[in-house]
């Protein structure tokens, strides 16, 4: 917790917040936090305490608040930070698919013991589209889940003068499906001005043809999530988190291959 309090800044933060926000639409998510709360009852509770409380959670504190000035937005990063701090604590009683289930929103940003670099890109979207057609059941719907959590519109501008600000420039507090759209839209725009738009469409095209048809509004995010593995290069890596971020939970983007 020390360490990612001195060492991530805004966008990161930003992003541990996102995640952590869109976990709670997941079961799964839940179902894994139990399974650690029954660990915790166990483990050296001085331990415990002071990724709850304290010095350790003062300083995480601080450090957020700089970077998060959204009080909502800073405690969801804090929230986060505590149960990865946790998670690290009982690793050991822990499945690796748990743990890294827990720390997945610091897995690029903040590589942990577990981190393998992702795979060369064009592997990365292979596997995507490899997966995507087993998708079904309770997975699926956390899919749909987070995916509808992101599609909420977005605050209209207050002005016309703020509808004129960059699509890149984050809109004030901390708005997941606002930020999903604006790095959705520099995407967009990215790939225009490198001169890849018809590989890129290719790969959303397919993408969307791989995704099940059933009915659940993941067609089109899964084209969303493919074109920003395909555009990863010029990304920030958080953009690109963001815009898989549905399909996390089912293939986690770390291990696509």
């Amino acid at each position: 917790m020390t360490i990612a309090g001195k060492s991530l800044g805004p966008a990161q933060w930003e992003w541990i917040a996102t995640a952590r926000m869109v976990s709670r639409r997941r079961t799964s998510t839940g179902a894994i936090e139990e399974v650690l709360d029954g660990l915790l009852s166990g483990a050296d509770q001085a331990m415990v305490n002071a990724f709850t409380s304290g010095f350790r959670v003062t300083q995480a504190q601080a450090a957020i608040g700089k970077c998060l000035p959204d009080s909502a937005a800073a405690a969801a990063a804090l929230e986060s930070a505590q149960v990865v701090a946790l998670g690290i604590l009982v690793r050991e009683q822990l499945e690796p698919a748990q743990f890294e289930a827990i720390y997945r929103p610091f897995a690029t940003v903040l590589p942990g013991p577990t981190y393998s670099p992702p795979a060369p890109i064009d592997q990365q979207i292979a596997g995507f589209l490899k997966r995507l057609p087993s998708l079904k059941g309770d997975i699926e719907a956390e899919v749909s889940a987070v995916a509808k959590a992101l599609s909420q519109q977005p605050k209209a501008p207050a002005t016309a003068a703020a509808s004129a600000v960059s699509v890149a420039a984050p809109p004030v507090g901390l708005d997941p499906a606002a930020n999903y759209t604006a790095a959705w839209k520099q995407v967009l725009a990215t790939a225009n001005q490198v001169g890849r738009t018809q590989a890129f469409r290719v790969m959303q095209d397919s993408a969307e043809q791989a995704a099940p048809h059933d009915g659940l509004g993941i067609v089109g995010f899964a084209g969303v999530a493919a074109g920003a593995i395909f555009m990863r290069d010029a990304l920030p890596i958080e953009k690109v988190l963001l815009l898989y971020e549905p399909f996390a939970s089912a293939f986690p983007y770390e291990s696509l291959a």
